[in-house]
């Protein structure tokens, strides 16, 4: 498989749209100063990918949702993903055998400088660590928002960042917290973190704090019914090119509502004087230290090669938490 100037790779490439298949290519081993690395687990982030692969990503967010290194630009063929744990198997050697997590699409092999990748400590499991992007997003959350004792919190949609944001907001004393989703298979796992869980919102309950975390367009609108006067709604959700209707002339405007989009990329405005990107994400593998966390992570395995009929049937999928892709057999 290798020798001193390339080694051959495969990688996951979505073909336009609603179609897929593995590339076979090289990569050159440029120079000792870059991290040979060999993925172990890849992650899948069911509502971004999904929007990926079904052509769903808005022609005015086509450079500006691109992640760190995607090749192929969206609508055309693109090679796309953001959660990697691999391990380094040449280049400096201190790094050599190590795993490390990085922001890298499905691939078997791939070269990275040391600046990019956060060494994984060894009391956090490797699967877990595929959380880490999306512990990133309610960390990101919170900084926007600033929740504190005394609120009364509402979140709504139950995937990852949905539970992550419910459980980080738990760590705060004096809270009230509500999870909310239709999906009532969830409720087993709101037991586990000790979270409020329902259905759907009770008619009467109004919060001061909301996030979004559905994935759906359509829901911004019921909300208006559970504000409080100069309520936030943090929305953690990307709808792709879905449309909001939304009735911004009744409450949202009578009682002052503040809308705020929190797009992970950057770091928050309220934490950005004291943290970057490598170091919001080194807080986040930290934060996962938690046993409880791994129910977060589907038990049942893709098998690298077969992305593409998994990706296939994606949009049949009632949505997931974290999917891990195995390289095992690669």
């Amino acid at each position: 498989k290798c020798n001193m100037k390339k080694i051959n790779t495969q990688s996951f490439w979505i073909k336009k749209k609603n179609d897929s298949y593995i590339r076979n290519h090289s990569i050159n081993i440029s120079n000792k100063s870059e991290l040979l690395i060999q993925t172990i687990y890849s992650g899948i982030s069911y509502g971004t990918e999904k929007i990926v692969y079904t052509g769903a990503v808005p022609d005015s967010q086509k450079e500006l949702m691109r992640c760190p290194y995607q090749e192929g630009n969206f609508g055309s063929d693109v090679k796309y993903g953001y959660m990697n744990i691999g391990k380094v198997i040449d280049g400096i050697s201190n790094f050599k055998g190590k795993y490390v997590y990085t922001l890298f699409p499905h691939q078997t092999f791939y070269m990275l400088n040391k600046s990019e990748v956060t060494l994984i400590p060894k009391t956090i499991p490797l699967k877990r660590c595929l959380l880490s992007a999306n512990m990133e997003t309610a960390i990101n959350g919170m900084w926007d928002t600033l929740p504190s004792c005394g609120d009364k919190i509402l979140v709504v949609g139950s995937g990852v960042v949905g539970f992550l944001m419910a459980y980080l907001l738990k760590s705060i004393p004096g809270c009230e917290i509500l999870l909310v989703d239709s999906d009532s298979k969830k409720s087993k796992y709101s037991k586990i973190f000790d979270i409020n869980f329902k259905n759907k919102i009770p008619n009467n309950y109004k919060a001061n704090i909301i996030y979004e975390c559905s994935g759906n367009a359509n829901i911004l609108n019921s909300l208006s019914k559970h504000v409080k006067e100069e309520a936030t709604i943090c929305i953690l959700s990307w709808y792709g090119n879905n449309v909001s209707k939304v009735k911004f002339g009744e409450e949202f405007l009578s009682k002052r509502i503040k809308l705020i989009f929190s797009q992970v990329s950057k770091v928050s405005q309220n934490r950005n004087k004291y943290w970057d990107n490598v170091q919001r994400r080194e807080l986040a593998i930290s934060m996962l230290n938690d046993d409880r966390l791994d129910n977060l992570i589907e038990r049942k395995m893709i098998k690298f090669n077969e992305l593409p009929v998994f990706f296939s049937q994606i949009k049949k999928e009632q949505g997931f938490f974290c999917k891990v892709v195995d390289y095992g057999d690669n």
